[in-house]
């Protein structure tokens, strides 16, 4: 399973009319061959963040086109050039099955980037994420899921998905603990930002569980999948 991460800075006072406009080309995405799932954030650092589920990196790439015509308007309303970053799912949990046509609601992301993990401890840190950290989660009133994903140059991104902005808050002690133990694996800390996501399109469900087990159990039935990488 593939993640891409695109982080926008918008100019002072156009967060709405940005929200509005990506809501109105959201419906494009729904039953793009081999995309899973697309999240459109408000974050606290006066950014519009996306993220999303695909199934391979050749899916993404062949939808490179598509997603390029979708998002062309929102040129009036950025200050730079969007920052995007990508790569394999390397540990994942759902804590609460989310179905296709379940109602969309918003929901409140934490997102940690930037940070940059030792390599030899790679596949350490990957088990310590999945089956410590997310383990330790379980249970955890408000949390609806979380992954971690290698987005080259040694990088990591974390994300979790929460109900409320009071769940994250009383998961603040667990949280730093974890960070502390996190720099036995990683060189620096990430960057850590909060917002709400506000739009999102599901394709697929996803069951609670481990990304070991909920990869294997996401329906591929109406996804046409790419043969070969398209660049």
């Amino acid at each position: 399973m593939y993640f891409r991460l695109t982080q926008v800075d918008i100019q002072e006072g156009k967060m709405e009319e940005t929200i509005a406009y990506a809501e109105s080309v959201a419906d494009s995405f729904r039953d793009t061959p081999g995309l899973f799932q697309i999240c459109i954030a408000e974050m606290d650092n006066g950014q519009m963040t996306s993220w999303s589920l695909w199934a391979n990196e050749d899916a993404m790439n062949a939808a490179g086109p598509q997603i390029q015509e979708a998002l062309s308007g929102l040129g009036e309303f950025v200050s730079g050039p969007p920052t995007i970053s990508f790569g394999p799912m390397n540990a994942g949990q759902i804590y609460q099955t989310t179905r296709k046509d379940d109602p969309v609601k918003p929901f409140v992301v934490r997102l940690g980037f930037g940070s940059a993990y030792d390599e030899e401890k790679i596949d350490e840190f990957t088990d310590w994420i999945q089956n410590t950290v997310y383990a330790s989660y379980e249970g955890t009133e408000g949390l609806i899921g979380a992954l971690a994903a290698d987005v080259g140059d040694n990088k990591g991104v974390t994300l979790s998905n929460w109900e409320s902005q009071e769940a994250i808050d009383s998961s603040q002690e667990k949280f730093q603990q974890i960070m502390a133990d996190a720099m036995t694996y990683i060189k620096s800390p990430p960057t850590v930002v909060t917002g709400i996501c506000k739009i999102y399109v599901n394709n697929v469900s996803f069951p609670e569980g481990k990304l070991s087990e909920w990869s294997k159990s996401v329906s591929y039935t109406h996804l046409t999948l790419p043969t070969k990488r398209i660049v």
